[in-house]
């Protein structure tokens, strides 16, 4: 089973070196990604936040969909736990 994450703790996550991001209900550690994020810094204004929006309205998100489920695979680490989502 999953690791269940609140909100609270995925909040602490939200500095350069440390982010963390909900996309869908699953919590990512994004943080070894930031160097490589072709958007530059822009993955930092959803750090610590729920960036499902976001991520499903960027067009080049859906043109590049196999390699972005790759790299959310690897920094997959649980869910988070809040109505609606666990």
């Amino acid at each position: 089973m999953a690791a269940q994450i609140t909100p609270a703790d995925i909040s602490k996550h939200c500095s350069k070196d440390d982010i963390w991001i909900i996309i869908d209900g699953k919590v990512y550690d994004v943080s070894s990604y930031v160097a490589d994020h072709p958007g530059g810094d822009i993955i930092l204004k959803h750090a610590g936040k729920d960036a499902t929006r976001y991520f499903n309205n960027v067009s080049a998100h859906a043109i590049v969909k196999g390699l972005i489920k790759n790299i959310l695979c690897k920094t997959y680490i649980g869910e988070c736990k809040i109505d609606g989502y666990s």
